[in-house]
């Protein structure tokens, strides 16, 4: 029987030169992940490696080297999918630093009733969004993860025998692992694998799973007993190439962020600097996080966002309320110039314009004043 088609159309998320294909839900059991002895696996992935590179140099294109580096990024992700008995892209293949300085990226995913792998290779070939990425001229360095399982798809009841995910890489002069090779050199074992059977993870509650940069911030602040059960997959085509996956805990939400120039990071949207955020347009607005929101010693709070490399402080204190302040304004200089709230004090209001000058009102009982016209800025009292 032909592969089954687990991954169609183009992604979820697109940052330069890289795209993630996507890859529909399908129901499998954890408990179904069987090992195999490792010279199997690195055979299987040299008749990948080879499949592929046979076809890239039918059209010319130069062929891939294997590293068992990327290798074993993408592993833990192709078992990630079984166990969570949900087939789906994370950022991991993006964010992970084991990548090394790539230039360009894809991953596809693939799921078998049989155990010839070959015919994964035939069906990435018969999708065009899988085809382009494969014979992409721009990768050089292929990873290649492989679980082998005995299930049953719930809407099909076929059996189903192998899955494999595969991330492709292109690499500036010398940016490659120094582990590509143009042979397989040992396929990774099963990252849940062990001398007993198969160790399952605790499940995330919801049945959404939470992976890549998002799932290792998600895992740092506590998971779901401190940040609460994901409400929804992990989604892309925010700007700026930013991922987002929504939580809640006891009704109370939050949302981790993930863009390549700030990684990822929470945002409280329950809070008065969660609200803000959110008014002002999400990551449209101030962009994306680039720090968590902090508590002060004095009780006041604040988080710190990114747009486009231009910073915005928010924060919040009980007599004013949630706050901006431009870090990487004119107005915003100056106040960090000055000692940030330890000098001209907190903000009382955000920037307002009168006529043609634009000023700001701190605690201390500064109001700072500047001309876009002239780019000139003084202080007064308020």
């Amino acid at each position: 029987m032909a592969a089954l088609a687990l991954s169609a159309g183009i992604g979820v998320t697109t940052l330069a030169g890289t795209s993630l294909l996507a890859a529909p839900a399908a129901q499998a059991a954890a408990q179904d992940i069987v090992a195999v002895d490792a010279a199997t696996r690195q055979a299987d992935a040299q008749i990948i490696l080879d499949e592929i590179n046979r076809y890239r140099e039918s059209l010319g294109v130069k062929p891939l080297k294997y590293s068992a580096t990327l290798s074993q990024v993408v592993q833990k992700e192709s078992d990630r999918q079984v166990v969570e008995e949900k087939f789906s892209h994370s950022t991991a293949f993006l964010t992970d630093p084991r990548t090394g300085p790539w230039t360009s990226a894809n991953e596809v995913i693939a799921l078998e009733y049989h155990r010839d792998v070959r015919a994964l290779v035939k069906w990435w070939k018969s999708s065009a969004a899988h085809d382009k990425a494969i014979k992409d001229p721009r990768h050089e360095v292929i990873g290649i993860g492989l679980t082998y399982a005995d299930g049953r798809l719930e809407n099909t009841g076929q059996p189903w025998q192998v899955l494999s995910t595969v991330n492709l890489y292109g690499y500036a002069n010398g940016g490659a692992p120094a582990d590509a090779s143009a042979r397989v050199t040992g396929a990774p074992a099963y990252i849940y694998e062990t001398s007993t059977p198969v160790q399952v993870p605790v499940q995330v509650p919801a049945g959404y799973g939470v992976g890549g940069a998002i799932g290792a911030k998600y895992h740092a602040l506590g998971g779901a007993a401190v940040v609460g059960q994901p409400v929804m997959a992990e989604r892309g085509g925010l700007r700026a190439g930013g991922v987002y996956q929504e939580f809640s805990l006891n009704g109370r939400k939050s949302t981790l962020y993930w863009s390549p120039a700030t990684g990822a990071h929470q945002v409280e949207n329950a809070t008065v600097i969660g609200q803000k955020f959110v008014a002002a347009g999400r990551e449209n607005g101030y962009g994306f996080p680039t720090t968590e929101e902090r508590r002060l010693a004095d009780g006041s709070s604040y988080q710190v966002f990114s747009r486009d490399g231009v910073l915005t402080k928010v924060l919040w204190t009980r007599a004013h309320g949630a706050r901006a302040v431009s870090e990487s304004g004119a107005i915003g200089r100056a106040w960090k110039a000055a000692g940030f709230e330890r000098g001209y004090g907190y903000p009382v209001t955000d920037e307002i314009r009168s006529g043609t000058t634009v000023y700001q009102r701190f605690s201390n009982g500064y109001k700072v004043n500047w001309s876009p016209a002239t780019g000139q800025v003084w202080v007064t009292g308020w």
